[in-house]
């Protein structure tokens, strides 16, 4: 009787072990698995980071401003049109310019609204020596137009009360803001100099 006891839990015992091996096992499987599931989400994510970081917009040379009222008051006087050209900085992917992959805003200090989904009258971007695509490529340029007259004063946020609310004016500052669908914001802020000429360049 004393053998057979031992031999029913020797058993129990071995039985015992194996669960716990094959626990164990099933564990190390599943820890396994989402390790393996991490690692990749994190290269998922490195990489698109990488790509945000990598997509980077520069305004080439100054910013062409064209002014209205430069006859009367400084206060009175309207930045109605802003014009530059953009590229692409060393080294970096290219930036799709194209309809539904830019969004542009404005910003002044009484009011800020959306001035670019599509190629339209508010904004408009064409190519200078690309390639016909809408991608912003190494060594290609691009024209950049804003015609502020063309916006609406229930288009912007909040509503402006009359036309001259929409427009920067000498001493104030304003913001444009390139949005691509991929790559870093390109922001334009830059303060309104005093004006005594109707097209000026804005360092």
């Amino acid at each position: 009787m004393v053998s057979g006891r031992r031999a029913m839990t020797g058993l129990e015992t071995a039985i015992i072990l194996v669960a716990f091996v094959i626990t164990a096992a099933a564990f190390a499987f599943v820890v396994l698995n989402m390790g393996f599931l991490t690692a990749e989400k994190a290269q998922s994510v490195i990489g698109s980071g990488m790509r945000e970081a990598g997509s980077s917009m520069l305004v080439d040379s100054g910013i062409v401003a064209q002014f209205s009222n430069v006859s009367g008051a400084q206060p009175d006087i309207c930045l109605v049109k802003l014009t530059f050209y953009l590229k692409l900085s060393q080294g970096n992917e290219p930036v799709d310019l194209g309809d539904g992959n830019m969004v542009a805003t404005y910003t002044n200090l009484r009011c800020h609204g959306l001035i670019y989904a599509t190629n339209g009258t508010i904004m408009t971007i064409s190519g200078v020596n690309s390639d016909g695509d809408q991608l912003l490529e190494d060594g290609e340029k691009y024209k950049v137009v804003i015609d502020f007259t063309e916006l609406a004063v229930d288009g912007v946020d909040p509503v402006a009360g009359s036309r001259p609310h929409l427009y920067a004016h000498p001493y104030e500052e304003f913001r444009v803001e390139l949005r691509p669908s991929v790559g870093a914001v390109l922001t334009v802020e830059k303060p309104v100099p005093a004006v005594y000429a109707t097209v000026m360049v804005i360092e």
